[in-house]
């Protein structure tokens, strides 16, 4: 009888616990998920690897133009974006003070040109007189001194005039090169200071430069710079003109690193030429410079590439970590790609040669028109799913630590 009683209490605790696990046994697991494809066939073409930068148009000659005369301005024919050639007038001074300076000198020169012949005749007649001992040698002596004062007044004269010219020719500002008035400082009536005897370096009259060639600064990136070469050709793009390209050549390549922003660049000056005169002076500009070029290549996405044990980086990678810029040095490198065979994609190992983040050149593995498979796998999908795993694994971990814990625990007041 107690026996009796006994099993059907142990029936009746266990079946609660058999229907749960029969429950659980019976859920359905979901379905995996069927992977799509996005289809991408292989290709010939050119592969093209490009810098690309931004830049300043600068001019290559520009000269601020000063007037050596201090004083009042008194015509001022040019303005800003005026064509000027070489000797053109820029700015007459008030030429009064210099002018009557002029004329002085002038009058010296006269004089002293005069008291010269009054000496030498006076020199001949009195050196004549003494070779018939008319008269001592103090007085043939003192003739001979009268004769060099003249001689000495009029060097004096004549560099006196010739500086009086030169001060009266200061007054008038004309242009050094042939160019363009980029800047005017200075308007009619203003009074301004030497450029040479004063202190500050005297006021600009105006800046004139050289448009017909011009020079585009840009910065490189030190990951960059390494690719570049003085004489390599560059393609540059303005602001104001987006739809034409203009042709340059590396000119200048800066031999230390400047930072912006925390930014490593180095300075690189394009010369590009402007016989339109389409680009002005500080102009914002576009540059691209191709480091690599191949045609008539296959060529494949690069997102369609995965890395193949022991390879280095992402397929398409360049820059810092990535290895596409090593191809030229290391030669091809292997890779695989989902190849469509039968139907269905499957793994196919191939070598690349040059790559970026967008394209890769196929050297071996592949044939022109071949299908590859791009899987349709959002990324973060994975990474959700990878963090929900790593949650749930957490969570077993810290209930099963807690059930062993409360399973290993001892009742007080029991042995």
């Amino acid at each position: 009888m107690m026996r009796d009683r006994i099993r059907l209490m142990a029936a009746a605790v266990l079946a609660p616990a058999m229907l749960f696990t029969a429950a659980g046994c019976g859920e359905k697991r979901p379905q995996e998920e069927k992977v799509a494809y996005k289809e991408v066939e292989v290709v010939r073409g050119t592969f093209e690897s490009v810098i690309t930068a931004n830049g300043v148009i600068r001019p290559i000659d520009r000269v601020e133009i000063k007037s050596k005369a201090s004083g009042e301005v008194v015509d001022l024919p040019v303005e800003q974006g005026d064509r000027v050639k070489r000797g053109d007038l820029i700015a007459r001074l008030d030429q009064k003070d210099e002018r009557a300076s002029l004329e002085q000198a002038r009058a010296d020169l006269d004089i002293a040109r005069a008291q010269l012949l009054e000496a030498q005749s006076a020199f001949d007649r009195r050196d004549q007189l003494f070779r018939e001992r008319l008269i001592s040698e103090e007085e043939r002596d003192q003739i001979v001194l009268n004769l060099a004062v003249a001689k000495g007044r009029l060097v004096r004269a004549t560099t006196s005039l010739e500086r009086a010219e030169e001060r009266f020719a200061e007054a008038v500002v004309r242009s050094p090169i042939d160019g363009i008035i980029l800047q005017k400082y200075v308007e009619e009536g203003q009074i301004i200071a030497s450029g040479v005897s004063n202190v500050g370096g005297g006021t600009p009259v105006v800046d004139v430069a050289e448009m017909t060639d011009v020079y585009i600064e840009a910065g490189i990136d030190e990951i960059d710079i390494g690719k570049i070469r003085v004489g390599q050709r560059a393609s540059v793009t303005a602001e104001a003109f987006p739809e034409m390209r203009f042709e340059g050549t590396i000119v200048r390549i800066a031999p230390e690193a400047k930072i912006e922003q925390n930014v490593t660049l180095f300075d690189v000056v394009i010369e590009v030429k402007n016989r339109d005169l389409l680009l002005k002076s500080g102009m914002n500009t576009g540059i691209e410079i191709s480091t690599v070029r191949e045609e008539n290549v296959l060529l494949v996405p690069a997102v369609a590439l995965q890395a193949t044990a022991g390879s280095s980086g992402a397929p398409g990678e360049t820059g810092r970590g990535g290895d596409a810029g090593k191809a030229n040095r290391e030669g091809p490198r292997e890779r695989t790609v989902l190849l469509k065979k039968g139907g269905a994609f499957q793994p196919h190992p191939i070598s690349i040669g040059n790559a970026n983040f967008k394209l890769a050149v196929v050297r071996s593995g592949l044939r022109e028109g071949d299908v590859l498979g791009i899987p349709l796998v959002s990324r973060l999908k994975e990474e959700n799913d990878a963090r929900e795993k790593r949650i749930r694994s957490s969570r077993g971990f810290g209930t099963g630590s807690r059930s062993d814990s409360k399973r290993s625990e001892k009742k007080p007041g029991r042995p």
